[in-house]
């Protein structure tokens, strides 16, 4: 065999020799040992496994062997055996700093994040320059939501290895979560001038570009990322997001669907698709997303309202007020939901009720002209027409054409016998929506009255 032919492929080449001498020495504990990382490299992981644990039963007391065994069931996701294996190499070398590091992926994989920290850190400690430990670190911390502890890791991490494409790559995700949208994109477009072979990094990128508001961008990356990775739940749901923005009804449906078929549990797919659906007033099948994506999470706070905004939307306001109570409970400052929850109130009558949350929601949100309005329609409903002139007024000032808070108005100062100024106002309500014809109809009223 030329140098030549053992450069192409190193594994092989490695692979006969070590088994060569397997074939003469079946004891022979480190050549097993090495022969094992080769078949974990190759994806051959039961080959792996019989390797180590082979050299485990000659070497009991060798913790790294054990450590080896350990890190193939974490590839294999086997996290139960890789964590007595880890923590018996950790028994026999308590300072072995990659087993620590390991063990700590495998505490993250398991969500017992307390002792992945502990790991991790007690790695660092021990190897300070172990920069993929560091990274590791670093993504834990951007779990636990501690995007800067997680940034300032990944930058160290980057400074120990410039080269280090993971690293620079889950920065960037940290940024994008921070709406640091330049900085991630620069992130990523150095990971991918590094290795432009992996669909996750255009996939992130493309969905930095979709937040920042550069569609054909977003498009051009999660299309190069669905193209590397056909299956790839993540980028097929985030560009039919984009299309979705856009305006590409049909292709956004056929996305976020194709997302759903691969990963029927994929929650942000779901709610991407059912407020599509609700949009194109399909509310049937908005109505199913929404009630999937609360069975998968029953806390699951805007699916709760969007799904209580369609059963108001349809008059079934006692299941309205249910799915907007359940979401005002798990996001107690929600205005919208608290607002959407007092209309349905209205609408049975239950103005007292309504009044209550049209004002939470106005202390929330006092700049948001459709909950002053309704607050004003509410006052209006209970006679307390001076406070609901006031309340409409604003509202208008908000948002001038409004042809709904107008046409109130104009009623509240007709029950008062201001009749200029209900005329004017019921006027301009036509105006501006010739198709507002409970304005109309209030005008026709005022014309008896006066």
């Amino acid at each position: 065999m030329s140098l030549d032919d053992l450069r192409k492929d190193r594994h092989e080449a490695a692979l006969s020799d070590f088994s060569r001498a397997i074939a003469i020495d079946p004891n022979y504990a480190w050549a097993r040992y090495q022969r094992g990382q080769i078949y974990r490299d190759m994806g051959r992981h039961d080959d792996a496994l019989e390797d180590f644990s082979r050299a485990i039963e000659l070497a009991p007391d060798d913790a790294a062997f054990l450590a080896e065994r350990g890190e193939t069931y974490r590839v294999m996701r086997r996290y139960d055996e890789a964590l007595t294996d880890f923590s018996q190499a950790i028994a026999l070398d308590s300072d072995y700093a990659w087993a620590l590091g390991s063990r700590g992926q495998v505490y993250r994989s398991l969500r017992r994040y307390d002792e992945a920290l502990a790991d991790l850190s007690r790695a660092i400690e021990l190897r300070p320059s172990m920069s993929w430990v560091i990274a590791e670190r670093g993504e834990l911390l951007r779990t636990l939501g501690r995007t800067d502890e997680a940034i300032s890791d990944f930058t160290q991490a980057v400074t120990i290895q410039p080269d280090y494409v993971w690293a620079l790559g889950h920065r960037a995700i940290a940024y994008r979560e921070q709406e640091r949208y330049t900085e991630a994109l620069a992130d990523l477009e150095a990971a991918i001038q590094l290795d432009s072979s992996q669909a996750w990094l255009y996939a992130e990128r493309g969905e930095a570009q979709r937040l920042s508001g550069n569609l054909d961008e977003a498009l051009e990356d999660l299309s190069r990322a669905i193209d590397l990775d056909p299956n790839y739940a993540w980028a097929l749901a985030s560009r039919g997001a984009a299309r979705r923005t856009m305006g590409q009804t049909d292709e956004a449906l056929e996305d976020l669907s194709r997302a759903i078929d691969l990963d029927p549990g994929y929650i942000w797919a779901l709610s991407q698709r059912a407020t599509l659906y609700r949009s194109l007033r399909r509310y049937d099948e908005a109505l199913a997303d929404f009630s999937r994506v609360i069975d998968l999470n029953p806390s699951h706070v805007s699916a709760l309202a969007e799904r209580g905004e369609i059963h108001r939307l349809h008059k079934r306001y006692e299941e309205a007020i249910a799915d907007f109570s359940r979401a005002i409970e798990a996001k107690s400052d929600y205005a919208w939901a608290i607002g959407s929850r007092g209309q349905a109130l209205r609408a049975l009558n239950r103005n007292s009720e309504a009044l209550e949350d049209f004002t939470r929601a106005a202390e929330l949100r006092p700049d948001e002209a459709w909950i002053v309005a309704e607050r004003g329609e509410t006052l209006r409903l209970l006679r307390r027409y001076e406070e609901a002139i006031t309340d409409l007024s604003k509202a208008i000032e908000l948002n001038p054409q409004d042809s709904w808070a107008y046409s109130r108005r104009g009623a509240a100062y007709q029950s008062l016998k201001i009749f200029e100024e209900a005329f004017i106002d019921l006027t301009r309500a036509v105006e501006i929506d010739p198709n507002n014809a409970w304005a109309w109809a209030q005008r026709g009223s005022l014309f008896r009255q006066m």
